[in-house]
């Protein structure tokens, strides 16, 4: 099951240990505030995500590896499709259910630390799913999709038209390679 389909339990709890992390910095913050935080108790924060925080981090960089660089196997259907208008746009209503996601990629990316490195590595994991789909692209080109999708993704004020063209954009240029 895709993490989209989680209830909105699930998603109040997850954007608001990013939150969390992000204001008060890495795991400096309680599980009660967490409960206060996401409006949950902290019993059914331990049902979704278990005792740990660092847990509750790890399912965040799980889902940005499969849900934000649509590398699970829903997302790779997509675009096997021809389909990577729907997953930019799936991408887009994690960002809405989870809006502190890209901030914490942000933040964490760089960092020195396990969570900073299993960044990098759905980084260059992606980047390996872009060489797959524009083959004919040469490296600052792939680098460019990274960074134009990435850019499509973490900017809300983007009406789904825009979304549309820029993508249509990448193919045909990428088409004519």
């Amino acid at each position: 099951m895709s993490h989209l389909n989680k209830d909105e339990t699930f998603w109040n709890v997850l954007n608001a240990a990013i939150e969390l992390d992000f204001r008060r910095g890495h795991l400096r913050w309680t599980m009660s505030e967490l409960s206060r935080q996401s409006k949950v108790t902290r019993s059914l924060i331990y049902y979704y995500f278990g005792k740990s925080k660092e847990g509750i981090l790890q399912e965040a960089v799980k889902i940005i590896g499969e849900e934000f660089f649509g590398l699970n196997s829903h997302r790779i259907d997509l675009w096997e499709k021809g389909l990577i208008f729907e997953s930019v746009l799936q991408t887009r209503q994690l960002m809405e259910k989870c809006p502190h996601m890209g901030t914490f990629y942000m933040v964490h990316r760089e960092e020195q630390t396990a969570i900073g490195e299993y960044l990098r590595n759905l980084e260059r994991d992606y980047k390996q799913k872009l060489r797959k789909y524009f083959a004919k692209t040469s490296e600052p080109g792939i680098e460019a999709i990274f960074g134009l999708f990435l850019g499509l993704v973490m900017s809300p004020g983007l009406s789904s038209e825009a979304v549309r063209l820029a993508v249509e954009g990448v193919l045909h240029l990428a088409d004519k390679k």
